[in-house]
């Protein structure tokens, strides 16, 4: 499998994962991409395709035979492997997102979002004020789902990672090693600030072990016990804007300003 740069990995060619269970040599789509490709783009016998496996692989693909909306696929070329969040040559650190859990009905499209920004990974936040939504204990099906289309519709090569839900004094304990900012209101820093003081970036930070993490509170803001918790842990908090935002909107305007402060040009 060859390395690529991030930004090398551009293509118009249509994208889909690969089933789990694909083994080598065996290209196989998930039953929900086959369908996809069959009957909305309506893919034929020599078109081609990229398959995608959720670590960084890119398999360029070839329609071989087409029999009643299953595909029979062959490769078409060698597998590219693009570098992961924060390795060398990637496009983005590894960038975290702890946000409290904003309503049902705003949920997936913001995680949608946060997937096409660069999110590494979302974890939902269990704040004492976070409002009259339940916080997931796991990663639901339908969760899975958006993040896979995002992925596709993005370009992404790597599936972010769907994180159990933490509360912000146990955030704060799981990552004394990160660099981690709660967004505040009140706070004397702007975010971009915050964000531009990590560069250059120390050996290490920005990585899966040592991320770079966002905190989003809920609309009512942290509690004083979950804010003191995080500036013990080192947190810094810092200034998004001059107004109230709803917890997705804070969510989605930090990690684009995120990734625009720490991420590399094409």
């Amino acid at each position: 499998m060859r390395l690529v740069p991030s930004r090398m990995r551009a293509s118009t060619l249509p994208a889909f994962f690969l089933a789990d269970d694909a083994k080598a040599g065996e290209p196989r789509l998930r039953p929900e991409d086959e369908q996809h490709a069959a009957r909305v783009l309506r893919l034929g016998v020599g078109d081609s395709l990229v398959g995608l496996d959720g670590c960084g692989g890119r398999h360029p693909l070839r329609v071989r035979s087409l029999h009643r909306g299953s595909f029979e696929l062959e490769q078409a070329g060698p597998a590219e492997l693009v570098p992961g969040p924060g390795e060398a040559g990637a496009d983005l650190p590894w960038f975290e997102v702890a946000v409290a859990w904003p309503r049902r009905n705003r949920v997936e499209g913001m995680v949608g979002r946060l997937v096409q920004l660069g999110a590494a990974a979302i974890r939902p936040l269990a704040a004492r004020q976070r409002g009259p939504e339940e916080v997931p204990g796991a990663a639901a099906q339908r969760f899975e789902r958006v993040v896979r289309e995002a992925c596709k519709q993005s370009g992404r090569a790597w599936l972010p990672v769907l994180e159990p839900t933490l509360t912000p004094e146990e955030l704060a304990r799981e990552h004394a090693q990160a660099a981690m900012a709660a967004l505040d209101p009140l706070a004397g820093l702007s975010f971009d600030t915050w964000l531009r003081s990590l560069l250059p970036a120390p050996i290490g930070l920005g990585t899966r072990a040592r991320p770079i993490v966002l905190v989003i509170g809920p609309e009512g803001g942290l509690a004083e016990e979950e804010r003191n918790a995080l500036l013990a842990s080192g947190a810094g908090l810092a200034w998004l804007g001059p107004h109230v935002l709803r917890v997705e909107t804070a969510a989605e305007a930090a990690m684009a300003i995120a990734a625009v402060v720490h991420g590399r040009p094409r």
